[in-house]
Order: C-alpha cells, then structure tokens, then sequence
C-alpha cells in the first residue's frame, strides 16, 4: 500500500532530488532553472487538473466509472477462492517469482521516475525530461488519489482475517483496515502506463503493463490484498496515468506559440521545450 511507510519517503525522495537542481545552480544554470520551475508549475496544473475531471465526466466516462466500481464489487465474490489459491501455492521458488512489490509500486518507484527527470533536465533532453516528470506527476496523483480512498473505504486486509466483506473506515494509522484499493498496484500502472505511451512499440509496452500486473499479482501472493483490491488499483493507476499524459500533451499542443528558446520549431521536440 502506499502509507507512511513508502509513500512519504518517496515523495522525500522526489523533493530532495529537486533540491539538488537549486543547490548546483549558478549563473550558467538559469535555463535549468527556469525549465524546473515551468515543470513545477506544469505539476501544479496536472494536479488541480486531476481534481476537478469528475466535475466534467461525459456519459461515457460515467458508464466507465460505473464498470470498474460494478467490476469491483463483483470480484468480491471470488476474493476468498483466488486468495485460497495464492496461499496454497507459496513455495521459495513462487516466492521470488512474486517479488516485484520489493522494488517496483513503491519507493523505489520515485527514485526512478525522480532520477530519470533529472537526466533529462541536466542533459538537455526535452523527451527524458517531459518522461520523468510525467512518470514523477503519475506517481504522486496515484498514491495521493489511493491513500485518500483506503482511508474513506477501510477495508480490512486479508492477512487480517478472514471475512473480506468487513469495512472499518476513517482508520488513518490502522494499516489492516487500508485494503481497498492496492496502493503498489495503483501507483504501478500509473507509472506504467506513462512510461509504456513512450513508445509505440508492442515489447516496450508489454514490458511496462507486464510488470504493473506483477506487482497486482504479488500483492495477493503475500496476502496482503484481496484480487478486487488490485483490480480496483490496476483501473485508478491506468486512468491517473493515462489522464497525466493526455493532458501534458492537450497542454503542450495550447502552449505551442511560446517561443522562449531562439531555436524553437514546430515539430514535436520544439513543442516539448515551448514554456
């Protein structure tokens, strides 16, 4: 899950990463500068954006809605047969298999997203740097998005017993009651799914979902969700990701008569660098 544990030292993680662009800053690193600080502001705007999409659901976007909260509540009633399974299958060979919620859906996620937006900015790279810092946005959506959901819903964990219809919510430092959705699942397809709209290529993107999808399945294999947790954080994380890159891209596409940088063109790398 994303809690206090993971959640807050990787959003440390991505703060102190900025740190460093503002301790190396001098009078040849303005551009940098100026490039973070539009970034910052871009994040803002992403955020804000993400808040106020309910306000603007079309139909379809209702009926979607409705199938993953429907999908949800459906898988219910096969959560206690999958989780029966997943614990009569653990085996050390099982268990390194199911070990991508190690590395992958958690801290270690932020570094990454954190590490590869600062390549990007200090190499002059717009692709790199637009990549991390959207991942960085993805990751950051996700986990706030899913911590406020387990908080209000307080579903209790299946490690914590056995009846998987029990909700106690408002339990903000009770971690068996903070189930519904998976945290590491959410913030793993959401960082997935920036990072596999990268390219268009069926292996990069296999890679990228493939990986999300261990994580879900890892999470029940350590008892710690039930399959409707993973299902509903698989949907949260796909939909923050997905919005995150369509609306960077809508937001690019407006801001693309900027012209800040002298060699500025109309091709996509010129929109990417237009502030």
């Amino acid at each position: 899950m994303i809690n206090k544990q993971n959640f807050y030292p990787a959003i440390i993680a991505i703060l102190l990463s900025f740190n460093l662009i503002f301790a190396q800053n001098n009078s040849n690193d303005k551009s940098i500068t100026k490039l973070f600080m539009n970034d910052a502001i871009d994040a803002f705007d992403v955020g804000f954006a993400t808040v106020k999409q309910p306000l603007e659901f079309s139909q379809n976007d209702w009926l979607t809605f409705g199938s993953i909260v429907g999908g949800t509540a459906t898988l219910f009633t096969i959560d206690k047969s999958i989780r029966k399974i997943a614990l009569g299958n653990q085996t050390n060979l099982n268990n390194k298999i199911f070990n991508f919620d190690s590395f992958y859906g958690n801290g270690y996620t932020a570094i990454f997203t954190a590490g590869l937006y600062g390549i990007g900015l200090f190499s002059g790279s717009s692709k790199i740097r637009d990549l991390g810092l959207h991942a960085s946005e993805a990751f950051i959506i996700s986990g706030l998005v899913t911590g406020i959901l387990k908080v209000m819903i307080g579903r209790r964990r299946p490690y914590a017993g056995n009846e998987h219809i029990f909700f106690k919510p408002f339990q903000f430092t009770n971690n068996d009651f903070q189930a519904l959705p998976s945290g590491h699942t959410t913030v793993a397809f959401a960082v997935s799914t920036v990072m596999a709209q990268y390219l268009d290529n069926v292996y990069w993107k296999s890679f990228w979902y493939g990986a999300a999808g261990m994580v879900a399945l890892s999470r029940i294999y350590h008892n710690q969700h039930w399959v409707s947790d993973v299902f509903l954080g698989a949907a949260v994380g796909y939909f923050v990701g997905n919005f995150v890159v369509g609306f960077n891209k809508k937001n690019n596409s407006k801001n693309s008569d900027v012209k800040v940088l002298p060699n500025l063109s109309v091709n996509r790398i010129g929109v990417q660098l237009s502030f």
